[in-house]
C-alpha cells in the first residue's frame, strides 16, 4: 500500500479519528492522484493542490486549473477517464494558485465561469496564465449537463469576494476551496478574507444537512462534517483570543507569546501558523479588515 493510500485508508475512513490524531498522519505531497467520491465525482491532485470535475454523458464540468503544468496533467487525468469533452472550467476563486493554467481547457471549447466579482480582481492584477471567464454568475446558479446539476453557490464574503461553493446534486460532497484544509490549520496570514464572515459561511455549512464530506483545494481527498466545525473553532477561538487582548493594548508580539490553543496544539500546522493567524486576526480589529 503507498503511503497516500494508506493515509486515505487511515484518515478518511476512519472518520471517528480525532482532529490531532487524522492531522500527524504524514502525506505523499508529490503524488497527484484521481478518487472517485460519488458516480461521476472525482477529485483529482495531491496535498499541494486540489480540484474535482464531474463526468456525464454530454461532456464533463472541471473545476479550478491551478496552474499550466497542473491543468495538463489534470486533463490526461480526465481523459483516463472518459473521452467525453470538457464542456464547462468552473474557477471557485481569483486567487492565482487556484486559476492560472485554463488556457487547455478553454482550446477545446470549455466555457469558463467565475462569479462576477472575480472580474474585478482579474482586471486588477492580470496574470498571462489566467483565462478570463465567458460567463459570471452573481448568486446561486445550477449548471445543467447530461441530466446532471452541478451546484454553484455564493455565501458572500468569506476569503475573499468571490468564492463559488459547489456541489454535484444528490452527491453528499461540498467543494469548499480555502475554506476548509480539511484536518490543518491552513495558511495563517491571507490578506483579503473576513475573518467574521468566514465563521458565518463555516455555520451556514454545517446547518446544512445535504452533505457528509468536504473537499478542500488543498489536503487529502476529504474530510468529514468535523473538518469544517475544526476551522470554524480555530477562527472563532482566534477572535475571542484577540480582541479583548487588543482592547487593553497588548502587542501582537505579547499576544503570540502568551497563546496557547489545546484544542488544536496537535492539528497539523498550529505551531508554524498560529502566530500569523493571531497577526491577521489583530488586523482585523486594528483596521477593520
Amino acid at each position: 500500500m503507498t503511503l497516500f493510500r494508506a493515509v486515505v485508508v487511515a484518515a478518511l475512513v476512519c472518520p471517528g479519528l480525532a482532529w490531532g490524531q487524522a492531522s500527524t498522519i504524514p502525506f505523499d505531497y508529490r503524488e497527484r492522484v484521481t478518487t472517485e467520491l460519488a458516480p461521476g465525482l472525482y477529485t483529482y491532485g495531491n496535498f499541494g493542490r486540489r480540484s474535482i470535475f464531474v463526468v456525464t454523458s454530454e461532456g464533463v464540468i472541471a473545476t479550478d486549473p491551478v496552474d499550466p503544468k497542473f491543468a495538463a496533467d489534470y486533463r490526461a487525468a480526465i481523459r483516463k477517464v472518459t473521452d467525453q469533452p470538457v464542456k464547462y472550467l468552473v474557477y471557485s476563486h481569483q486567487h492565482w494558485d487556484h486559476a492560472r493554467g485554463g488556457k487547455i481547457f478553454k482550446d477545446e471549447g470549455a466555457t469558463v465561469i467565475s462569479h462576477e466579482n472575480c472580474l474585478v480582481h482579474f482586471a486588477n492584477t492580470p496574470h498571462p496564465d489566467i483565462v478570463r471567464p465567458d460567463r459570471t454568475i452573481r448568486a446561486n446558479e445550477d449548471l445543467k449537463l447530461g441530466g446532471n446539476t452541478f451546484k454553484l453557490m455564493y455565501f458572500g464574503r468569506n476569503h475573499g469576494d468571490c468564492m463559488l461553493v459547489m456541489q454535484l446534486e444528490g452527491a453528499d460532497v461540498l467543494y469548499v476551496n480555502d475554506l476548509v484544509t480539511p484536518y490543518s490549520i491552513g495558511l495563517g496570514f491571507m490578506p483579503d478574507y473576513d475573518p467574521k464572515e468566514w465563521a458565518r459561511t463555516l455555520r451556514e455549512f454545517e446547518a446544512r444537512p445535504d452533505w457528509q464530506r468536504v473537499v478542500g483545494g488543498h489536503g487529502i481527498p476529504f474530510g468529514g462534517r468535523d473538518a469544517v466545525t475544526q476551522r470554524r473553532k480555530f477562527l472563532e477561538q482566534l477572535m475571542a483570543y484577540v480582541e479583548p487582548l487588543y482592547a487593553q493594548g497588548k502587542t501582537v508580539d505579547e499576544m503570540i507569546a502568551a497563546a496557547d490553543f489545546p484544542e488544536f496544539r496537535d492539528v497539523r500546522g498550529y505551531k508554524e501558523q498560529v502566530g500569523r493567524a493571531i497577526e491577521r486576526i489583530y488586523h482585523y480589529y486594528e483596521m477593520g479588515w
